[in-house]
């Protein structure tokens, strides 16, 4: 756990603390039993909850897994009060401590986030929590881009299926993050308690923010809904011009599969011993191919 106060105002992180490292800021500004077994589970649902002397709130950050393309998810728990911040969290998320070296490298940046209080901390934090989803959901529509432009602009299609459900997942996994958060940042902002009616404004330009992410993930949804339907629709129709194609084959040398099988039973048939007969089973069946062949095409069936 390191920690670093200024102005009054104190910031704990903690990654990935043990039971005994949490106990130590249990002690020392009484956080309820129930908070702390909330920090060591291994998932809890965002919320917010209000004690007397601390707000303890849940938060799910996205970020992107650059090995597999995938949008995961890290839990960040916080404590706030008048003068404290502590975070728990695992460390998957690079946000928490860019900001925490931020002001540790610029002593202007310190006074100013300290100096204005934990509430102003906390907006900082937060902001950029889910300014950091920004570039994920702005990474969502490239790639709808591209594939679009790949669908309508290639013939071919291979792997695009494969691209479109990773697409989809990634946009779920999105709106089921920031969906809980929305309720989460409006109820925070009126908290009068422990939030400055100041900066009440700057939370509400975090949930401005979120609400727009949530409206480009409502138009990436009907996007990738549209993209799949019509990479279907491809799909179906080359499947059923390869079927047209071999059943046209099949019926057009159907007379070489017919009449031979006819003439190689065992038994007695007419005209089997005539002369010509076998040239003349040949030509039959060239012609009933020519035929065949003739029609299909002025049908454009081939």
């Amino acid at each position: 756990m390191r920690s670093l106060t200024v102005s009054g105002v104190t910031w704990h992180d903690c990654t990935q603390p043990t039971r005994s490292d949490l106990h130590v800021v249990q002690r020392r500004y009484r956080f309820h039993t129930l908070d702390i077994d909330d920090c060591l589970s291994d998932h809890e649902r965002p919320k917010i909850e209000e004690y007397a002397s601390y707000l303890f709130l849940v938060f799910h950050i996205p970020y992107g897994s650059e090995a597999t393309g995938r949008i995961l998810k890290e839990e960040i728990n916080i404590f706030f009060g008048r003068d404290f911040l502590v975070t728990v969290r695992d460390g998957k998320s690079p946000s928490v401590d860019r900001l925490w070296r931020s002001l540790h490298t610029s002593k202007r940046r310190k006074e100013e986030y300290f100096g204005r209080g934990s509430g102003f901390l906390l907006h900082r934090l937060m902001r950029d929590l889910f300014v950091e989803s920004f570039p994920l959901v702005e990474g969502i529509m490239r790639e709808l881009r591209r594939i679009e432009e790949s669908l309508f602009g290639s013939e071919e299609q291979y792997g695009m299926l494969q691209a479109i459900l990773m697409l989809r997942r990634n946009i779920i996994i999105m709106r089921s993050i920031l969906y809980p958060q929305r309720a989460i940042v409006a109820h925070l902002e009126q908290k009068r308690q422990f939030i400055a009616e100041d900066l009440a404004l700057y939370f509400d330009d975090i949930l401005d923010g979120i609400e727009r992410q949530w409206s480009l993930l409502d138009t990436a949804k009907e996007m990738s809904e549209a993209l799949q339907a019509t990479h279907e629709s491809w799909l179906t129709q080359k499947t059923n011009a390869v079927i047209r194609i071999l059943t046209g084959f099949t019926v057009i040398t159907l007379p070489f599969i017919i009449v031979p099988g006819i003439y190689g039973m065992n038994v007695t048939l007419p005209f089997q011993v005539r002369p010509f007969v076998f040239a003349s089973l040949i030509f039959g069946m060239i012609a009933a191919t020519v035929v065949l062949l003739w029609y299909f095409i002025g049908k454009k069936w081939l």
